[in-house]
């Protein structure tokens, strides 16, 4: 399948309905260079290049990578952990803790994170009125297995027009609230 090219301007009321043939095959690369799905950073340029499509490289948006280092706790964990029910978990815990420390000194009411399991995602948000983060974590039960966080939310796929709306959707709200947000000059 050959994309159209075409040049996209990203404003906050324009959508993308198919993304770049750049994008799309920076993330088929990265899928094809790991077909076990055992290894995240295949996935750090089709991530990096889509986030300067979305926030754009030119403007007042200022993108900041983090790497894993291998056996810290900020490790995300490749596709093929999706399934594994400790990995969740800790990738939850992370984002929750993030959110956590970030709530403090935030500048805007909602405050949205993502969270990639290869090109799964799961989308959070926080809301600093209410002080309610979404996806709600399920309760641990004290005798069975509890699943608190299920593989059914990262059922987004970056690369589905769903995962691409949702994603835009995202940039267009941050955006958006940035632009309130800011001193008037």
């Amino acid at each position: 399948m050959k994309l159209i090219n075409t040049v996209y301007l990203l404003t906050p009321t324009t959508r993308v309905v198919q993304w770049p043939e750049f994008i799309t095959q920076s993330f088929h690369s990265a899928i094809s260079s790991d077909p076990i799905g055992t290894e995240e950073s295949v996935f750090y340029g089709p991530y990096t290049r889509l986030l300067y499509l979305l926030f754009s490289f030119y403007g007042p948006y200022e993108i900041v990578l983090q790497y894993k280092i291998r056996g810290s706790q900020d490790e995300i964990e490749p596709a093929a952990s999706l399934p594994v029910i400790t990995r969740r978990q800790e990738v939850d815990n992370q984002m929750r803790e993030r959110v956590g420390d970030l709530r403090a000194n935030l500048a805007i009411p909602v405050l949205h994170g993502v969270s990639a399991f290869g090109t799964r995602l799961c989308f959070y948000k926080y809301d600093s009125r209410s002080r309610e983060l979404t996806p709600q974590r399920i309760p641990e039960h004290p005798t069975r297995v509890t699943d608190i966080m299920p593989a059914h939310n990262w059922s987004c796929d970056v690369l589905n027009t769903d995962g691409m709306q949702r994603l835009q959707k995202v940039v267009e709200e941050v955006k958006e609230m940035c632009a309130q947000s800011r001193p008037a000059t």
